[in-house]
């Protein structure tokens, strides 16, 4: 018979080969495919988009679908790449998300399955968000059928009603955004940016309006996570 510091020493083992394999199983995949931003799109809005989506797959199923603009349109001319999200202007179009799956948002909310776009927003420096985030950069969903414009949502309280219709906590739908570090290594790739955070590592191309140049932006989208809730 195994002694039962033995006995122990295998059920500890066999409890931790069980939550890998877990962890193995819940890890999504990424994927860049050639695909035309979704019909359910208005036509002003595809037309900003690239025809590449970037997955996350569960095995061979995708669970969320991005679709980012071509050239995102910056405000003014950050320092540098890692610092270019300081240059974009709320509510602008940043994209658009297909969500295949029931998942939860950064603040732990149900995102509706179906087509949103995703518009650049700031979190409201005031009491009520106070401590509730790393960084006050995030992506705003709206229903597709109920964004129907590129230029339709003029600023942050025609966002917050657009996202929230519909949901039970009356707060708008969002994934946070990261600066990083450095402009170099893979994109997109998989990162795990802070604990209990899981994100995609891109690299898109944006522009001053005002500048004769175009610049890399570079951030951690946050697809797995929550806040300091």
């Amino acid at each position: 018979m195994l002694r039962r510091s033995a006995l122990g020493r295998l059920v500890a083992l066999a409890g931790a080969l069980f939550l890998a394999n877990v962890a193995i199983a819940d890890a999504l995949k990424l994927k860049v495919a050639d695909k035309e931003p979704p019909a359910e799109l208005d036509e002003s809005i595809r037309a900003t988009l690239q025809p590449k989506a970037v997955q996350l797959l569960d095995g061979d199923k995708a669970v969320f679908e991005f679709w980012f603009r071509k050239e995102v349109p910056l405000t003014t001319a950050p320092a540098s790449s890692v610092k270019g999200l300081d240059g974009l202007k709320a509510p602008i179009l940043f994209g658009a998300v297909a969500v295949r799956a029931d998942r939860r948002d950064y603040k732990d909310n149900p995102i509706a399955t179906g087509v949103h776009t995703m518009r650049f927003s700031l979190q409201p420096q005031n009491g009520d968000h106070l401590g509730t985030a790393d960084f006050n950069y995030f992506l705003v969903l709206v229903p597709a059928k109920t964004d129907a414009k590129l230029d339709g949502i003029a600023d942050y309280k025609a966002l917050v009603t657009a996202s929230s219709a519909g949901t039970s906590t009356e707060h708008p739908v969002i994934i946070s955004l990261r600066p990083v570090d450095s402009a170099t290594g893979d994109f997109p790739s998989l990162t795990e940016p802070a604990a209990d955070h899981k994100a995609v590592r891109l690299k898109l191309t944006a522009k001053d309006a005002g500048a004769p140049d175009k610049i890399d932006l570079v951030f951690d989208l946050v697809y797995e996570g929550k806040g300091h809730i």
